[in-house]
């Protein structure tokens, strides 16, 4: 996996205040881990090798994990941007390409700017043409992430490719339109039967991301993901379920009955 990932964490967790109220959601505990360290060691087995935190609410207690996970002093200040070595677990790289060791950076955005906004202001710091971009509520096992890299290989491509993944019934979810492997449009909830949705994975050209307006509140889902479908420049790639969302106490207890299987 050639491109690094940006991990969205900037968001508040106000659905999951009765799992963990004073926590960031991608700290949030899932079968006695932070939920961050299960997304690590997925990436891992993907082929990632650099992640970058983009952070903002209580983002000193990411800091505080980071540098714990990195085996640094408390005091250490954590340059925005600038990589350290974590460690992941043992039994977190399971393939033979994966790295054990995953070079770590973060930022904190200055204000809250939401999916789209932070997403721009995280790449702002990174040597990078494209980059992977996670929700830092998703998780995706069956996801194969050179799948996404390949998409954007070639220059001819589109400025993104979106992981999707097909549930039984999308009336809790808004649900998106594909022809001819593009992403053409999104409906909202309340559509009953089968349907397609977001599973919260991009790679996303640095063009594409440079074309946003700079610090301002944007939202991936609402304000950028509809236009750039409309110009037909999103590629739809499908992915098998299960798709965990840890966004709400539901979602956070599937992700933990199934890591406790």
């Amino acid at each position: 996996m050639n491109a690094p990932a940006i991990l969205l964490c900037g968001g508040r967790a106000t659905r999951l205040a009765s799992v963990a109220p004073n926590l960031p959601k991608i700290l949030v505990p899932v079968a006695g881990r932070p939920f961050l360290e299960w997304q690590l060691d997925w990436l891992a087995r993907g082929g990632v090798r650099r992640i970058h935190l983009a952070a903002g609410h209580l983002a000193h207690l990411l800091a505080q994990w980071l540098r714990v996970r990195a085996g640094l002093a408390p005091d250490v200040s954590l340059d925005p941007w600038q990589a350290v070595p974590v460690p992941l677990h043992p039994s977190g790289s399971a393939t033979h390409d994966a790295p054990t060791v995953l070079l770590v950076s973060m930022s904190v955005e200055p204000r809250p700017l939401d999916t789209g906004g932070g997403t721009r202001f995280a790449a702002s710091g990174l040597s990078a043409p494209y980059f992977l971009v996670v929700n830092g509520d998703s998780f995706l096992p069956h996801l194969r992430v050179q799948a996404l890299d390949d998409t954007l290989a070639s220059p001819s491509n589109p400025w993104m490719a979106m992981a999707v993944t097909q549930i039984p019934d999308a009336t809790r979810f808004g649900t998106v339109e594909i022809r001819e492997h593009r992403v053409v449009g999104f409906l909202e909830k309340g559509r009953a039967g089968p349907g397609w949705i977001n599973a919260g994975v991009y790679a996303i050209r640095r063009e594409a991301l440079d074309s946003l307006p700079a610090d301002s509140p944007l939202s991936l889902e609402r304000d950028v993901f509809p236009a750039w479908a409309a110009a037909k420049q999103i590629l739809a790639v499908p992915v098998e379920p299960p798709l965990y969302d840890i966004g709400t106490p539901e979602g956070w207890k599937e992700l933990e009955a199934a890591m406790k299987a």
